[in-house]
């Protein structure tokens, strides 16, 4: 079965993840508001993420690896990371000390490198292995429900994965945080890399937040 799947992204008045400086305490307040089992995102938002968490990359200490050891009433959601390529090789301890998450679940598929495989093994971290070429993201939510009780999972990732999440007809809300700023030119589209088109939305909920920005709430419709 698969869990319900939620993108929540904070864009520009006109459409982009990028160009701007985005209220990073609104944009996790109102994520974490969803209480979300797992948090879903591509390597690529992940490696640019770290400039977030660290001014300099960690060296790993013995700590890291080793599993956390996570309380029952700890709130706080996994990260599914998207890797198939494994370019987090040599990163994956800056996710696993963040005080967002538990800990990190790595998706990669058959043709991720064994190198790659072998550094997440040593370091004892989960990962999911499906897809032959890429993730099979469906499945990899499947295997994800089944094996850990995921009930809910919200993407916070860039254009490719939330397209790929959409044309793969999983995601069944969306949710954005319109900050006042036009990108322009030097923008990226929130779904740059979709295909699809004509994907029709319900709005379910609109709201004010600090007579700034605008929380925007939409109902995937299925075809």
């Amino acid at each position: 079965m698969l869990p319900k799947l939620v993108i929540h992204n904070s864009i520009s008045l006109d459409g982009s993840t990028t160009g701007f400086e985005a209220n990073l305490e609104i944009h996790y307040k109102i994520l974490s508001s969803y209480l979300p089992d797992a948090m879903i995102v591509g390597s690529n938002t992940a490696k640019t993420g770290t400039q977030f968490f660290c001014e300099k990359i960690p060296a790993e200490e013995e700590s890291d690896f080793q599993k956390p050891e996570i309380q029952s009433d700890d709130p706080r959601a996994y990260w599914l990371i998207a890797d198939s390529k494994g370019i987090l090789e040599g990163l994956m301890h800056v996710f696993r000390r963040s005080e967002y998450s538990k800990d990190v679940i790595v998706l990669v598929s058959e043709k991720t490198p064994e190198p790659y495989i072998n550094y997440l093994k040593e370091r004892n971290y989960e990962f999911i292995r499906t897809g032959a070429d890429r993730v099979n993201v469906r499945h990899a939510l499947e295997i994800a429900n089944e094996r850990y009780g995921f009930k809910l999972v919200v993407s916070d990732s860039g254009g490719v994965l939330n397209s790929i999440l959409i044309e793969q007809g999983l995601v069944e809300e969306i949710s954005l945080i319109i900050t006042p700023e036009i990108t322009g030119r030097k923008g990226t589209n929130l779904f740059r890399s979709l295909e699809k088109s004509g994907i029709q939305l319900e709005l379910l909920r609109d709201e004010i937040v600090e007579k700034k920005y605008v929380h925007l709430v939409y109902r995937v419709l299925k075809e």
